[in-house]
């Protein structure tokens, strides 16, 4: 602890704002979205509860959810490139932020209207997407020096306040959903936004703000030929896809099979979107116990930490939480009612693939982009969920429209992604091997 302490000395005035404004902005995002599945199908696509409807009505609400997430990180390119080349990432943040805030108005307000709904939806991906890349990339901003250990901390802190702020909203919103409506549900974590946007405008003469003015070599070099410079970057991010693939289902599918399990746990009964905040507190948890205690004890076995062996073992992990899944909903679909615990065995085992993977791909795309690009490389690195999430949302739209994938139901949909997850692990150790990308040292 004394050391942890010792660190925070040496973390620039601005990180509080920084990190309390994402904590926010997490807390709107994921509240929002914790409901998002189970009002589809309630108000939307199947609102009599036609128990010949529901398999499509879930397999069309699982869709509808991750085309959402998808075009959130879609558009963090968009987002990367006005702070780049434009309006840099301070004003881009601010802007955005409020196109944010006007998205989860039209949730609060059209909550009956289909078309004004999906309104909102876009205007949130809008606003969530522009945001997320830059706030990350104003984590490094604030250090003189770009390889600075501390900034690794940083970025556990940050993510260490993302789940604070997804942790209280997704234990709260489903409660307030189920006893005040979705009018109030989708209105708080507008409201949260807003607290969001003007702790960030507080903080702003604590910031370091760099303008998009590189210099006149970088502007003399086209986009494309700065992309080529980070390719081995790239090479890196194409794997990271089939995680998000994954993980993100644990808002959406793993929501659904916990509503068919025993959600008595521990003396209380929880609602099924709950249960996701057992994935924000294990993050609260495990981000110190392996800053801390396994990544040092690694070193001490004589063991490198690097970036690229944490995302491989995070591809491996990731891969038997479905297994794990897998088997549940093997014993679901037998009859066999199994208590939530099970579930929250799975999501111990993906908690820890989300901290080797998405902390360490936040890290690694600071640390080895451009200078003139840190945006557009980080929003790269978000727009791995879109891909992610697109290929989920193809296999629940053909599964719906009786296609290949509609021999993929119950607990072989979850082996499908296991294999799937397997194979990409695998791939990721002979590309990393083949082409010789550099690694990193992260802790030591």
């Amino acid at each position: 602890m004394a050391s942890f302490l010792e660190r925070l000395k040496h973390f620039p005035k601005a990180a509080p704002y920084i990190v309390v404004t994402e904590s926010a902005e997490r807390f709107s995002f994921y509240g929002m979205k914790a409901i998002l599945t189970t009002f589809l199908i309630t108000q939307f696509f199947n609102p009599n509860n036609n128990p010949a409807l529901q398999a499509g009505a879930e397999a069309h609400a699982n869709e509808v959810t991750h085309l959402f997430v998808a075009l959130v990180y879609l558009l963090s390119i968009v987002g990367g490139l006005l702070a780049d080349y434009w309006l840099g990432r301070y004003k881009t943040i601010l802007y955005l932020s409020i196109v944010y805030c006007v998205g989860h108005a039209f949730l609060a307000i059209f909550e009956t209207n289909y078309t004004l709904f999906y309104v909102g939806l876009l205007l949130i991906s809008l606003g969530a997407g522009g945001v997320k890349p830059n706030v990350s990339v104003m984590v490094g901003d604030q250090f003189d020096n770009e390889n600075d250990p501390n900034i690794a901390k940083l970025y556990d802190i940050f993510y260490f306040g993302i789940n604070i702020g997804a942790f209280f909203s997704i234990l709260s919103i489903p409660y307030i959903n189920k006893y005040y409506g979705p009018s109030w549900a989708f209105g708080v974590p507008g409201v949260v936004m807003g607290l969001a946007l003007l702790i960030f405008w507080l903080g702003k003469s604590k910031y370091k703000i760099k303008l998009p003015k590189h210099t006149k070599e970088e502007n003399n070099i086209p986009i494309l030929e700065q992309l080529k410079q980070a390719w081995k970057v790239l090479v890196v991010f194409a794997f990271v896809p089939l995680f998000w693939a994954l993980y993100d289902q644990n808002g959406s599918e793993w929501v659904i099979q916990a509503g068919k399990m025993d959600l008595n746990f521990m003396g209380i009964e929880w609602l099924q979107e709950q249960i996701q905040t057992v994935n924000a507190l294990l993050i609260l948890v495990l981000i110190p116990v392996f800053s801390f205690g396994i990544y040092p004890l690694i070193e001490k076995m004589g063991i490198k930490v690097t970036a690229l062996r944490k995302m491989g073992a995070g591809y491996i992990m990731t891969a038997l939480a479905f297994a794990l899944i897998a088997w549940i909903q093997s014993k679901l679909d037998a009859g066999i009612k199994l208590n939530i615990g099970w579930q929250l065995m799975a999501y111990v085992i993906l908690t820890v693939g989300e901290i080797l993977v998405s902390i360490t791909g936040l890290e690694y795309a600071y640390s080895q982009s451009p200078k003139s690009l840190k945006s557009t490389i980080m929003a790269i690195f978000f727009a791995t969920v879109f891909f992610g999430n697109i290929l989920v949302s193809y296999i629940n739209s053909n599964i719906q429209a009786g296609g290949f994938f509609s021999h993929y139901q119950g607990a072989s949909y979850f082996w499908l992604f296991t294999g799937i997850m397997l194979a990409n692990a695998l791939l990721y150790y002979i590309a990393i091997y083949v082409f010789k990308i550099r690694d990193t040292e992260t802790h030591g």
